[in-house]
């Protein structure tokens, strides 16, 4: 019974530590690190902030918890597969990175920028910047060597990941200014479809 009790009780403070993290995601996809209060994500969880303090040590813990979260999830968020023309599809999923063309990619681009920027502060941010990094690069070079294979190419995986890494970069700039109001959401769009042919061109271009 006590054995049943303890692994109810595990539960119980599993779920509501996830609560806790969902309403963080939440804050961060909608207003970025300085909008997470301790009172506003206890109302948004529906717990009491003590609660949170119980599971969080800190206002910074939490941030980087939830930090953490969302990017584990915004890595996951891939575009939808089966496009007929790869090249749309690559074009697709790099204007959702940037936060094109609707709100919710709006909303993943912040949680991306907020954690790159966080990071340089708190190091420990770092493995979790890096983790989803690798798995959006991984799944750009999957998008790169399908266009590579429906135009014949030999679907090198050096070269695949090279470009893969030259895209996402690239995109990573282009959302800061879009995010900044430095750049307009439909020139980025343009320079997105503009840029991905230039750069697979140079990269087949160097291989021949």
């Amino acid at each position: 019974m006590g054995a049943m009790s303890s692994a109810s009780l595990a539960s119980k403070r599993a779920a509501t530590r996830a609560q806790i993290l969902d309403a963080a995601v939440a804050t961060i996809r909608a207003e970025g690190v300085a909008g997470v209060r301790i009172d506003d994500v206890a109302a948004t969880a529906g717990v009491s902030p003590g609660l949170i303090y119980y599971h969080f040590a800190n206002r910074q813990a939490l941030v980087r918890a939830g930090l953490a979260e969302a990017l584990d999830r915004y890595a996951a968020e891939a575009g939808p597969a089966g496009r007929r023309d790869p090249l749309a599809h690559l074009v697709d999923e790099l204007q959702r990175h940037i936060g094109l063309p609707d709100d919710d990619g709006a909303a993943r681009g912040r949680v991306r920028s907020a954690a790159l920027e966080a990071a340089v502060f708190d190091p420990d941010l770092l493995p979790a910047v890096q983790q989803s990094t690798g798995r959006w690069m991984a799944g750009v070079a999957d998008l790169v060597d399908l266009v590579d294979l429906a135009r014949g190419g030999g679907g090198d995986p050096v070269e695949r990941a090279r470009v893969a890494e030259v895209l996402t970069a690239l995109a990573d700039g282009l959302r800061q200014r879009v995010l900044s109001g430095t750049l307009q959401p439909a020139e980025a769009r343009q320079l997105v479809a503009a840029m991905v042919p230039v750069v697979l061109a140079g990269a087949a271009g160097g291989r021949g």
